[in-house]
């Protein structure tokens, strides 16, 4: 019986490959070239260019997503040259985007716009796999169980992969620990690209449901999902609409607004509901389901009262603070939660493909169209700076440092916050050039809010630490840090040197009752064992100085050896609990110039 069912299962491995590469050759044929690209890139240690590399795996990975979508949408067509004409112009298309976006990740394009709009596309592609060649069916059974399968498939093969990753690393182990045959640590690594990608993917595609297999029109229901749905999901579900409900008529009686967490509360709550009608949808076409049909059309009608209350707080939101990135996703999809739940209703829930199809075309209409939610965000953020320089500052544009930090003194603290954020985002967030027209490059924001906001309003935690004259140094938070690398002046190396130590990511372990005169004196550790190490001193003041300041140039620092020089380039100062004995940590990084 064993050996039976060893052959039928090798016989069913290879069957599968044979498959796989007839019916879907330009799938595999990525695969493969993904998969040799990741093992080159793992031989030569990643080097290149990070933007080509990146665009290169982009352009392979989801070559493989759309091979397979066109794949099993050329299934349902007849006209031959209508498929060849369809998956040329797709890859095509493909290509032309991956020359676009090699070209957008450069600096000074805003990784967010980009980004989401590649993730809606991707996640478009990705759900074609499942619904595109169930359009014209007149239910979603064949679509529900062909994706049932195609999950089921994807979770066996990987574990297949894995362990047959596993057992062959483990094989090899074997070979170096008893044989001492060497065997480099890349071996591993291409073994695992080889099983989990190359072998799992193609006995995948081997195992999708074709023909009459992939248009299965039974209804079937797995016991195990159902026990999990009407056991776990609707008692979970059911508790979560009494909690939302009892919070609703608080708020009723009291006439408050919601909170703005109660958003993300029902978001939550409709993705247990979206989950639960797909995981019901095959059952109800039993007979005898009464109750299964019940709760397919009426939870999304008991849901309906709490989006209101979703909406009442995105509105306070945008009225308080105004239009940003997330609220207006937030928004959109507390609109499509309406759609879902009438739909739902109205169609008795005899269609569910809808859904998740309706949520990839709004996504796609709201982050791929030049006038997208990024563009919007983003312009609303750079009026509203614009409307407060207008209104407040009468001098010529762009401001310098000073004088931008003369013109927020003259704000109310709360506006110019405000406005020292917005102007933040727009460069950090979306790499906006476009406010170079009303202030310098080098003006610092970090600098400026602390700028703003007065030394008596930052009250957190204060330690007290006696210096050696009876002095106190008060440390007025737990954690300092910084990173002076951003902009990097040449160093000052004059004098002869014959070594140089770098530095990484250090620590050096201290108690602060022992800082003599508010110095920090710290230990540069060398692996010489005849070499007394040396010692670099750094100014408690300075540290909590430097903090404050944002675009900070290395610091030069004096060491306990003549001639010698310490430049440091990152620190991470924890001032521990003296009350309670804890030390403190400096972490540092630096250069160490020897003479």
């Amino acid at each position: 019986m064993n050996g039976l069912s060893v052959g039928k299962a090798f016989h069913t491995a290879i069957t599968a490959f044979r498959n796989c590469l007839k019916r879907f050759p330009v799938a595999v044929a990525f695969i493969f070239v993904f998969t040799a690209y990741l093992i080159r890139l793992t031989a030569t240690n990643w080097k290149g260019e990070d933007r080509l590399l990146f665009v290169i795996g982009y352009y392979l990975s989801v070559g493989i997503v759309l091979s397979l979508t066109l794949h099993l949408w050329s299934e349902e067509v007849k006209r031959r040259l209508w498929k060849i004409g369809v998956q040329l112009a797709a890859h095509t298309l493909l290509i032309a985007d991956a020359f676009i976006l090699y070209h957008q990740c450069s600096p000074g394009h805003s990784w967010i716009e980009i980004g989401i709009a590649h993730a809606a596309v991707i996640l478009a592609v990705g759900l074609s796999v499942f619904f595109l060649s169930f359009l014209r069916e007149k239910n979603d059974i064949a679509s529900w169980n062909f994706a049932l399968s195609t999950v089921s498939s994807y979770i066996v093969t990987q574990l297949i992969g894995f362990i047959l990753c596993a057992g062959t690393c483990l094989l090899l182990f074997s070979l170096h620990q008893l044989f001492g045959i060497h065997i480099s640590k890349e071996c591993y690594i291409y073994i695992y690209f080889l099983c989990t990608i190359a072998l799992a993917l193609t006995l995948f595609l081997g195992l999708l449901p074709q023909g009459a297999k992939k248009y299965d029109r039974e209804p079937h229901s797995s016991e195990f999902l159902n026990g999990i749905l009407h056991y776990l999901f609707l008692p979970l579900t059911a508790g979560y609409l009494a909690v939302l409900y009892v919070y609703a008529t608080r708020i009723l009686i009291r006439w408050e607004l919601p909170t703005g967490w109660v958003s993300w509360l029902v978001v939550t709550l409709m993705t247990m509901c979206i989950a639960i009608e797909f995981g019901l949808y095959p059952t109800r076409f039993k007979e005898g389901k009464r109750f299964d049909n019940w709760v397919a059309r009426w939870m999304p009608v008991l849901i309906l009262p709490l989006l209101l209350l979703m909406t009442v707080g995105i509105v306070r939101r945008f009225n308080d603070y105004g239009i940003t990135l997330n609220r207006l996703y937030l928004a959109t999809l507390n609109g499509w939660f309406y759609i879902v739940c009438i739909g739902l209703f109205v169609t008795k829930a005899r269609r569910i493909n809808w859904i998740p199809i309706s949520f990839a075309v709004i996504f796609l209409l709201t982050s791929v169209l030049p006038v997208n939610y990024v563009s919007i965000s983003r312009n609303y953020l750079l009026k509203e700076v614009e409307a407060t320089m207008t209104s407040t500052y009468k001098d010529t544009l762009p401001m310098n440092n000073e004088q931008y930090l003369d013109w927020l003194k003259t704000l109310p603290e709360k506006e110019a916050l405000a406005v020292n954020s917005r102007l933040k985002k727009l460069e950090d967030f979306y790499c906006d050039q476009s406010i170079y027209r009303l202030v310098d490059k080098d003006v610092n924001y970090w600098t400026a809010k602390r700028y703003i906001i007065k030394e008596e309003a930052v009250v957190e935690d204060t330690v007290i630490v006696a210096g050696e004259d009876g002095d106190t140094i008060g440390l007025k938070k737990t954690y300092y840090r910084n990173l002076l690398t951003k902009r990097v002046n040449p160093l000052d190396i004059s004098g002869t040197y014959t070594r140089v130590m770098l530095y990484d990511d250090t620590m050096y372990i201290f108690d602060l009752q022992a800082i003599k005169a508010g110095t920090i004196a710290f230990a540069l550790p060398t692996d010489d064992v005849k070499e007394t190490p040396d010692t670099a001193y750094v100014a408690l003041q300075d540290l909590l100085e430097w903090d404050k300041q944002h675009n900070l140039t290395p610091q030069t620092l004096r060491c306990n050896r003549a001639g010698n020089k310490f430049v440091l380039t990152r620190f991470h100062l924890n001032t521990g609990d003296p009350a309670k004995k804890h030390s403190a940590t400096l972490n540092f990084s630096g250069i160490h110039l020897k003479r």
